[in-house]
């Protein structure tokens, strides 16, 4: 279907394809800086206009570029971080790597080519014609950028060739691939991963993108079970079972206790914003339910049914 059909059967007008595909586009976000681990980043926050332009994109796009998932759990419905910890639940030797920068060193025409190798999967029949558009939209300058809703998905799609091609390796040694992000895991049960798993990821890593994307040296790793594996903040026990990592129980027992026990502890806690604090615990409830269940009905146990429910099931929005 065309886009423009597309466009008004999504909004009926509500919204003019005209400035979807002439408008300007800078004006429609702003830059804002934070400090992360003494680094200043940067987020491009789009307003309300072009993120519903990036939601569309998203839809009848983006979306429906392929991917593996197979080996692939980010930005996906339906998935989480424990879907790309769970493979590796019983293995025993674990290469773990992190890809640095890895948004801002995905460029335009990686994003070109991959929107190109998608054509015959996305319903709209007319993206070649307004492909140029397109890129202008969801890239800024020549880079993807942190902060649009269109980037986490355009990511998966273009890391397939490397998903697929590391799977395939890691599938010949016996080994288990999975990236969650910038995350890359690997794991074998039995015998030692390869010596050169290393060498090997960073360097069709470096192939497939043309050098736009490398390994953060500093976040390589190999450990195995009898040590801490801990990975996406989960921690593998040696009898294979996930559990949460006791940095998260400390802050979710810690903020429970004071709510059960002492309201004015619990705001204290929180900064002063009761309702943030809420939202805090809801959050960390709801992770821990979908990873250990046996902590949950700890959890149930210690500071009531009633209480643990509440934040599991009401909306803090």
């Amino acid at each position: 279907m065309p886009l423009e059909s597309l466009f008004r059967a999504m909004y009926h007008d509500k919204f003019d394809f005209q400035d979807f595909v002439n408008g300007e586009i800078s004006r429609n976000y702003e830059r804002t800086q934070y400090l992360d681990r003494e680094k200043t980043r940067e987020i491009l926050k789009p307003n309300q206009k072009l993120k519903t332009f990036h939601t569309f994109l998203n839809l009848f796009l983006f979306e429906h570029l392929p991917v593996n998932r197979d080996v692939v759990f980010s930005y996906r419905k339906g998935v989480s971080t424990y879907d790309a910890v769970i493979p590796h639940a019983k293995s025993r030797h674990f290469f773990q790597a992190d890809i640095s920068s890895f948004f801002t060193n995905i460029n335009r025409e990686m994003v070109n080519k991959t929107i190109s190798f998608g054509y015959d999967s996305v319903p709209i029949s007319d993206i070649d014609f307004y492909k140029e558009r397109i890129l202008d939209l969801v890239c800024v300058g020549d880079t993807l950028p942190t902060g649009f809703p269109t980037s986490p998905t355009i990511t998966n799609a273009v890391l397939r060739p490397f998903d697929d091609q590391l799977q395939a390796y890691c599938n010949s040694n016996s080994a288990i691939y999975t990236r969650y992000s910038d995350d890359i895991i690997i794991s074998a049960l039995d015998r030692e991963l390869p010596s050169d798993i290393k060498d090997y990821v960073t360097q069709t890593l470096s192939v497939i993108t043309a050098g736009r994307l490398q390994l953060n040296e500093r976040k390589c790793r190999h450990f195995h079970i009898g040590g801490k594996v801990k990975i996406l903040g989960m921690l593998i026990l040696p009898n294979g079972q996930i559990s949460v990592d006791s940095k998260i129980r400390r802050e979710t027992e810690t903020l429970l206790y004071f709510y059960v026990r002492d309201k004015d502890k619990f705001l204290n806690k929180t900064g002063l914003d009761f309702d943030k604090g809420m939202k805090r615990v809801s959050g960390f409830l709801n992770y821990i339910n979908t990873i250990d269940q046996r902590y949950l009905e700890k959890l149930r146990r210690k500071y009531g049914a009633t209480v643990i429910d509440m934040f599991l099931h009401r909306s803090f929005d």
